[in-house]
């Protein structure tokens, strides 16, 4: 067996103690807790889900010598039960105390001390060989010598002891699944947890997830208040080759090892005498570009180390770690066992060309290799890259550019191959593309992910906003409040009143506040020549965002969705303002009060609730909270019961909606071409129609030719709610086509405004006589409802809700079978349908 690593706990002021993990991927033992469920006698679920089996390091070696014999025979031990904490032991001990069966915690068992395993055998394929009961069986028959059993399970069973006192455990006399440490007595009882820090933070459940809140009665949810520092900028460009910290893309830890913060920051080398003076010029995007780092041991006060690494203007006293190494994000990955890749570099060389790099140390760096799997479209933002424990990836987030820029996803079980999970976030369709999602740097926080996304205002002076967003797993993502920037930007002319570039990585927490590091410019986002200056603000552990009174003289109530029940405390995370009080209620399935906690009268992180009654118990059940001028943040209590996003409401589902009457709109383009326009040319025709005149459009080469309408309500009938303008629950679209020569089928597509679009191939094909096309829809169906029907959403389209309400251009296309380099197209109606 292979001992993973020694376990030391502190929590709430604990002592440290040292405890093993067992059940790595090497030692052959099966790993089984039966109380991470409720399947066993008490029927509750004392363990959280993500425990793991911990031992004292002399009985985990002993352990490992009985699976070191039982290996050569095809056998293997299944754990049920290690390391107990005596919270989980007070808890059994009151539903039944019988010290046959379960030891009393004013004594501490031998589990307590992480002493005592309970354990069966399996074979080769892991199957449970037979024994006289299932586990927690209190009955006679779980008696250890009990003599009444088949001849074949004495035999098991008999194995199973033999092999366990071999190696100096002892048999527990009621239960034949159980063993003690021979040497037990020389340890303490303890009550630490039994999942690691990360396993409580996936536990935690900040309010800004949409799936935690089920009601909430006069509150609403308020984006925190990140104090920006009174020292920004931290530093300023002020060596020789800090030509242009064009974005800055700041990527920092804190190395607990060495104690102090790191930070890797973007530098372009804009000016041709600037490149010059580097060390073998050479350019991407016809400027230079330095990975450059710096260090500091309170995060606001930074050195720039002369490395003596890469050399400018001759000299190589200077903080440059890379070259050629375009819009980097840096990680340190505490994962990968390879010591040489303990610091890990994600960047690219333009629009599908990403790269990655290795480094022992995070200064020395290896050559840059090819990441694969990556589209052409890809790249060309700040790169940002992480070792996800939830999925057992590294995942990848970078800009998917489809004529405007979105988010995307890759992952990877070795950061060379990637798999491309497709976009993950764009912006509104109120946006459209004068707003867009410029990149998004991504990391764990909770049970769930959090990124802070760029939004890029193209059509609003080329400024930058730093949202926020959330996903439950990392690839339905959300921006908690479009259009409210997470860290404002600066007064104008100040240090960062124009854009803001969060950092790559998670908030730093130190001395009671997150850290949050960014780049601050005062020039918009245009040109390479430009400074971006690092900066930080800080926020209270959790308070991202929160739960509010609307209005703060009437009470204001939340109700969370079901939970499940655990043995760990429950815990808040809360802002009180002086004279504010947090009430906070445990609610059965029913909605019946069960518990109350004491009431918070002060702000108040990770505070764990006192209640009345002390041990009620509940295997499901809700939190209710009453806010009194306070703000809840964040809580722990077990894991939701219900882990689906709630699904988006739309008016046209809605079961009162008023329906306009029917109508339809004939465009018959018998004077004019009715503002259509073509690509690549377009002609309107007076006459020779399927009835009148009609529209040509024409392009050359092997690229199909394209008819659309405009985009506006102004300058097209056709343009807006489709609800309203046609009425109904659903409409026919349909239109006249011929083309000179046999092509492919009819497309139709509906574009959200001129964003994206769905498609619709009709069963019409292009043929020298005019024939009717048509495509039916709903108004009220969801994307599921839409693509059953057999329309097609573009990869940045928006649902099939949003794009009914705000249609834009209408458009007309073949198929891509049988390329075609004109077709003919008269008399589109749009005909509203109560069907």
């Amino acid at each position: 067996m292979k001992i993973l690593f020694v376990f030391f706990l502190a929590v709430s002021g604990i002592q440290a103690q040292s405890l093993v993990e067992i059940g790595g991927k090497d030692d052959g033992l099966v790993i089984d807790l039966r109380y991470t469920t409720a399947d066993n006698f008490f029927k509750t679920a004392f363990y959280p889900a993500h425990a793991r089996a911990l031992l004292r390091p002399e009985t985990a070696k002993k352990l490992a010598r009985v699976q070191a014999e039982l290996k050569p025979q095809g056998l293997a031990l299944k754990i049920w039960d290690a390391y107990r904490p005596l919270s989980v032991q007070r808890a059994m001990w009151k539903t039944l105390p019988d010290a046959r069966f379960v030891a009393d915690p004013a004594k501490g068992g031998r589990h307590n001390r992480g002493a005592a395993v309970d354990v069966t055998l399996v074979d080769a394929r892991g199957m449970e060989l037979q024994m006289p009961t299932a586990h927690d069986d209190f009955s006679e028959k779980a008696g250890a010598h009990f003599k009444l059993v088949p001849p074949e399970i004495f035999k098991n069973r008999e194995k199973l002891q033999q092999v366990m006192t071999r190696h100096g455990f002892a048999v527990f006399e009621s239960e034949w699944w159980h063993f003690d440490d021979a040497d037990w007595e020389r340890y303490e009882a303890l009550d630490v947890p039994i999942a690691p820090a990360e396993a409580f933070l996936r536990q935690k459940h900040l309010l800004l997830d949409s799936r935690v809140v089920k009601e909430a009665r006069n509150a609403t949810l308020v984006l925190g208040t990140p104090q920006k520092h009174p020292a920004n900028p931290l530093f300023q460009a002020d060596k020789p080759w800090e030509n242009s910290l064009n974005n800055l893309y700041p990527n920092v830890v804190w190395d607990e090892d060495k104690q102090i913060f790191k930070m890797w920051y973007k530098c372009v080398l804009a000016d041709k005498e600037v490149i010059a003076q580097m060390d073998q010029p050479s350019t991407v995007h016809e400027v230079g570009w330095y990975l450059l780092y710096a260090t500091s041991k309170d995060g606001v006060h930074w050195d720039k180390p002369e490395l003596g690494i890469h050399k400018f203007a001759g000299s190589s006293a200077n903080n440059i770690v890379a070259r050629d190494c375009p819009n980097v994000g840096v990680f340190k990955d505490l994962h990968d066992a390879d010591p040489a890749r303990r610091y890990k570099m994600v960047s690219d060389v333009g629009l599908g060309k990403p790269q990655v790099r290795f480094s022992a140390d995070g200064i020395h760096w290896s050559p840059a290799l090819a990441a694969h799997g990556f589209g052409a479209q890809n790249g060309d933002t700040h790169n940002n890259a992480f070792w996800d424990e939830r999925t057992g990836k590294y995942l990848w987030f970078t800009k998917l550019y489809l004529g405007e820029r979105l988010v995307s996803r890759f992952q990877s079980a070795d950061f060379l191959h990637w798999q491309n999970d497709g976009l993950v976030l764009r912006s509104g369709i109120a946006e459209g593309r004068a707003s867009q999602t410029y990149c998004m740097p991504v990391f764990r926080y909770g049970s769930i992910y959090l990124g802070y996304v760029m939004m890029y205002h193209v059509g609003d002076g080329r400024s930058v906003d730093c949202e926020l967003s959330w996903s439950p797993d990392g690839l339905q993502w959300q921006r908690v409040a479009p259009g409210t920037p997470f860290i404002p930007r600066g007064a104008q002319g100040g240090y960062d009143s124009e854009c803001i570039y969060a950092m790559a990585g998670p908030p730093i927490l130190k001395d009671g506040r997150l850290m949050i590091f960014y780049g601050g410019d005062d020039f918009p986002h245009t040109g390479w020549k430009r400074h971006c200056l690092p900066c930080l603000a800080t926020l209270r552990p959790d308070g991202f965002a929160g739960y509010a009174p609307l209005e703060q003289a009437k009470p204001a109530q939340i109700v969370t969705r079901l939970l499940r029940r655990t043995s760990e405390p429950v815990c808040i995370t809360a802002d009180v303002a002086a004279g504010g009080s947090l009430r906070v209620l445990a609610l059965d399935e029913q909605g019946q009060a069960i518990a109350e906690a004491e009431r918070i009268t002060t702000s108040v992180t990770d505070a764990p609730l006192r209640w009345q009654p002390a041990d009620w118990q509940a295997s499901a059940f809700r939190l209710r909270m009453d806010l009194d001028h306070a703000t809840v943040y964040a809580f722990q209590a077990g894991e939701l019961l219900d882990q689906e996003l709630p699904k988006p409401s739309s008016p046209l589902k809605a079961a009162n909606r008023k329906m306009p009457p029917p109508a339809a709109r004939t465009l018959s383009f018998d004077a004019t071409a009715e503002g259509w326009k073509g690509v690549d040319r377009l002609e309107h025709h007076a006459a020779g129609g399927a009835k009148g005149g009609y529209i040509q459009v024409s392009r050359s080469g092997r690229a199909l030719p394209i008819a659309l309408s405009p985009a506006t309500a102004k300058e097209s009938p056709l343009a807006g709610d489709w609800s309203q303008l046609f009425g109904g629950k659903g409409a026919e679209i349909s239109c006249h086509v011929r083309s000179s020569e046999k092509g492919g089928r009819v497309m139709i597509e509906l574009f959200a405004r001129d964003v994206a679009q769905w498609q619709y191939e009709t069963q019409t094909t292009f043929a020298p006589e005019w024939s009717r096309a048509a495509a039916a829809l709903r108004y009220d169906w969801d994307d599921a409802e839409a693509l059953a029907a057999g329309w097609k959403r573009a990869a940045n389209g928006f649902s099939w809700s949003e794009t009914i309400q705000c249609i834009g251009k209408v458009v007309v296309v073949p198929s891509a079978a049988g390329a075609l380099e004109s077709f003919d197209l008269d008399e589109l109606t749009i005909s509203g349908s109560d069907r």
